[in-house]
């Protein structure tokens, strides 16, 4: 995300349900970050404009053993103009390099988000938001990265 202000909301919607979110705003940040802990899902903002394409970070974690099976979900909020007109043609990009998801909102909406990845993230570290008995977490953390520019 281009503003501090929607990694701020994007994290605090993420949070708010249990999840522990790592916000890194290089792609050089990200690969530094990636190679010394473990993640559940990795978030990053199609548009990324800080060392690198989305589709280089999307070819290095996929092309990593031990990072391959980690979902990688494109986000674009908000898309400027040019990015509307390319949508069709980086999903698919997207997608064929090994992207879980490829997820456009014209504006942040927090409950779609979570409905779009909630069945990324092992059922074991999704907390009970998920499982529906509202007692909060289950003690288990789930680890996500939210790559922003």
């Amino acid at each position: 995300m281009e503003h501090e202000s929607q990694r701020k909301l994007i994290g605090n919607c993420l949070e708010h349900v249990g999840h522990d979110v790592t916000k890194v705003d290089t792609f050089h940040n990200a690969m530094e970050l990636l190679r010394s802990s473990d993640f559940d899902l990795i978030l990053s903002d199609v548009h990324l404009q800080n060392g690198g394409s989305v589709f280089d970070f999307l070819r290095w974690v996929k092309g990593d053993p031990h990072m391959r099976a980690i979902p990688f979900v494109c986000f674009s909020a908000e898309p400027p103009e040019i990015g509307k007109y390319l949508a069709d043609g980086v999903r698919t990009a997207a997608r064929s390099l090994g992207a879980a998801r490829y997820i456009t909102m014209e504006h942040f909406n927090g409950p779609l988000l979570l409905q779009e990845i909630e069945w990324l993230i092992p059922q074991e570290r999704t907390g009970s938001y998920y499982l529906g008995d509202g007692s909060g977490t289950d003690g288990h953390e789930s680890k996500q990265i939210e790559l922003t520019n």
